[in-house]
């Protein structure tokens, strides 16, 4: 402002006073006003001061016109000389210049106050941006160590994906060694069906044909038990018979043995051949086996177990043929065992399958 160096007392005391700080020319203008007055106080309290410092008067006369300080009251001026005109004339057109100065200054302290605030501004914006690029910061940090623990999980992933496929890998081979292996048992087993099938066919046929065979022989023992019955009513109707006529017969001994007229040797022979008591078919049987094994005596009647007798006159007998005959079939009929027919069952064989 003074135009004069600041290495000068007073004026290193005033940018003391203005810059404290030592921040620059940035400065604010209530504090630089506060401090011009205190310092230009300062100043008129002390006039040797104000004399000595050269420029002091014009600091006063610009903080007087710009409202700073109060001007000092003068005292009556003595007369007007030359050197005082010159003087005066002299103030005004350093007051005309340090005027523009001041108007200069104003607008540049206006121009920097709208820089002080557009730098606030953009301060402000840049301690925002600042503070956004921190947080920023500290999320690309955080998402950077987010980052290396995806990197490792995701290593570790890759390593246990591969272990993995290895595994799978191996599995499936085991499993395509296990799948062949099945089929091979699955084709046995196929067969082995077949197989069981095929003998099942043939056990059904043979269950079928024996089936067959067995109604075939119920049928068969069912004909066979009928004849039996047959034969069993008709021996025993025979047998009847045979009682009948052994009935018959020892009537007729014992009426022909009570007639006076008939002859000894006849009564002889039908009593020798006749059984004494009907229905021993065993001892009858008997006799007629020791007859048949005795030798033969000619002119003996057959089944006669008498001795050996004279022969005697011939005298026709009306009894004596059918009597003998008669005899005759009683000893073969006892003579032979019953051989009935036995049931054979046949068994057809089964038809090829």
């Amino acid at each position: 402002v003074t135009g004069h160096s600041g290495h000068e007392g007073r004026l290193r005391a005033l940018r003391r006073a203005l810059d404290p700080a030592a921040s620059g020319a940035a400065l604010d203008l209530p504090q630089f006003r506060v401090a011009m007055g205190t310092w230009i106080a300062a100043c008129r309290q002390d006039g040797s001061v104000m004399g000595a410092v050269p420029g002091a008067r014009d600091i006063l006369a610009l903080a007087v016109l710009w409202g700073w300080a109060r001007p000092r009251p003068r005292s009556t001026p003595g007369p007007v000389g030359l050197p005082g005109s010159a003087e005066a004339a002299g103030l005004r057109s350093r007051a005309r210049q340090l005027a523009a100065h001041n108007t200069k200054l104003q607008r540049d302290a206006e121009v920097a106050e709208e820089l002080n605030a557009r730098l606030a501004e953009e301060t402000a914006q840049l301690q925002a941006q600042l503070r956004s690029s921190r947080q920023a910061l500290e999320q690309a940090r955080a998402a950077a160590e987010e980052l290396e623990d995806l990197k490792a999980v995701a290593k570790g992933l890759e390593e246990e994906n591969g272990e993995l496929r290895r595994q799978a890998r191996h599995m499936n081979q085991r499993l395509l060694a296990e799948g062949q292996g099945l089929r091979e048992q699955i084709q046995a087993q196929t067969a082995r069906v077949a197989d069981l099938e095929a003998q099942l066919c043939r056990g059904t046929a043979l269950l079928s044909a024996r089936d067959a065979a067995l109604a075939q022989a119920g049928r068969r023992a069912q004909e066979l038990a009928v004849a039996l019955e047959e034969y069993d009513r008709a021996v025993q109707e025979l047998r009847l018979e045979t009682m009948q006529l052994r009935q018959q017969l020892g009537r007729m001994r014992d009426a022909w043995a009570m007639r006076p007229w008939c002859p000894l040797d006849q009564a002889t022979d039908i009593t020798a051949t006749v059984a004494p008591s009907p229905g021993t078919g065993d001892t009858e049987q008997e006799e007629d086996s020791e007859e048949d094994s005795r030798p033969a005596v000619p002119g003996a009647p057959a089944g006669s177990r008498e001795e050996p007798a004279p022969p005697p006159a011939p005298r026709a007998s009306p009894w004596a043929p059918w009597a003998l005959t008669l005899l005759a079939l009683l000893a073969l009929l006892y003579l032979l065992p019953p051989r009935w027919p036995q049931p054979q069952l046949r068994h057809q064989r089964p038809p090829p399958l």
